[in-house]
């Protein structure tokens, strides 16, 4: 049997997601020189690599060891997110996670997870398909099943994928974690069309208000920034 870790992408995350959380967390961390963070889940350490150019001290996590490894794998940690994070409590400034919390058993554990690792005042940067995206509920009405969550047999979906972590349950997450939402973002907002915008406020229309608009509707991938109080 192949190594699924040899098999790893060196890209695993949609289209523009890094540039899009990079721009984020150059946005929320101004001077990145000598700030401590964690990425989790660090794949093939492309991410962390681009952190540690930037002058951050990074400690790169992940439950298999990816191949060939972009980043130092000296500062390289392997985990299972699924049983908390090995770090004592307020150990880092930040802590970014792309495209893992849907992996998890239990999105809502991790989220108090994050919270606990970074320090007061820190910050949480999380990406996750965007599951309440025009596209991904147009997969639903189709194909039975959200876009990046279809099945790879009767007891597994796309590239590990467990649970769809939509808005609602993320923002009520959040607060439980003692995090607060300074800013939602899409990886881009391709695929708006007046066609779409015509449909966007009836489709739209029994959501929270700030729920209503271009944010969800499109971005494959939706990001989060959080601040600890």
């Amino acid at each position: 049997m192949n190594n699924p870790a040899s098999n790893w992408p060196e890209h695993a995350a949609a289209r523009n997601t890094h540039n899009r959380m990079f721009e984020i967390v150059q946005r929320h961390l101004g001077g990145l020189n000598d700030i401590s963070i964690l990425d989790m889940p660090c794949g093939a350490g492309l991410f962390s690599s681009r952190l540690a150019q930037a002058g951050m001290q990074v400690t790169a996590m992940d439950i298999e060891a990816v191949e060939p490894f972009k980043f130092d794998p000296a500062h390289r940690m392997l985990a299972d997110a699924n049983l908390g994070l090995p770090f004592d409590a307020e150990k880092f400034d930040a802590l970014v996670s792309i495209e893992g919390i849907e992996h998890l058993d239990n999105p809502r554990g991790f989220l108090r997870e994050c919270a606990r690792v970074v320090k007061p005042g820190g910050y949480v940067f999380v990406s996750t398909p965007n599951v309440d995206s025009f596209r991904s509920r147009k997969y639903v009405m189709l194909r039975g099943y959200h876009h990046y969550f279809g099945p790879r047999g009767d007891s597994s979906k796309d590239s590990g994928h467990m649970l769809p972590v939509d808005m609602i349950f993320f923002r009520g997450a959040a607060k439980l974690a003692g995090l607060e939402i300074v800013e939602i973002n899409v990886n881009e907002m391709a695929g708006k069309t007046w066609f779409k915008e015509w449909l966007r406020p009836m489709l739209s229309r029994n959501l929270p208000l700030n729920m209503r608009g271009e944010i969800p509707f499109y971005g494959d991938v939706i990001l989060y920034a959080l601040r600890k109080a």
